[in-house]
């Protein structure tokens, strides 16, 4: 995927996609045609201004560990703190909340889903379903 920044909701560009920009396609750019609406897949270069758009990718969603049951096959995973980079194993859990071995006390899911994230970068919670 592209760096660049794209639009979403410009009227005309189907849900699901968002414009990049208004040029010439090259080969292999997605683009919306013209008598149907529809995008589809640059086969060539194109020869002619149109809306090159890309598929619109969903960003995974987590939520906070609901109980100690639901954290206890991440309890061995490295963690490390946002803020500080500061990296951690987890010493305690219980149904509320956990402790990590830096720190001194608790902290509830639903702090540590905000603070900390483990060890390859995944947040400090459950993945979850995205609606819409």
């Amino acid at each position: 995927m592209s760096n660049e920044q794209g639009f979403r909701g410009v009227p005309g560009v189907p849900d699901g996609w968002e414009l990049v920009r208004i040029g010439i396609p090259i080969n292999l750019e997605w683009v919306i045609a013209m008598n149907t609406a529809e995008p589809y897949q640059m086969a060539q270069d194109g020869f002619r201004y149109q809306a090159i758009v890309r598929k619109i990718e969903k960003p995974k969603q987590y939520r906070p560990f609901a109980n100690a049951e639901e954290f206890k096959p991440h309890r061995d995973r490295w963690v490390r703190h946002i803020a500080s980079d500061t990296c951690s194993k987890v010493i305690g859990y219980n149904d509320r909340s956990v402790k990590f071995g830096t720190n001194k006390g608790y902290w509830d899911y639903e702090m540590a889903c905000e603070t900390w994230v483990f060890g390859d970068g995944t947040p400090f919670g459950v993945e979850c379903e995205v609606a819409g």
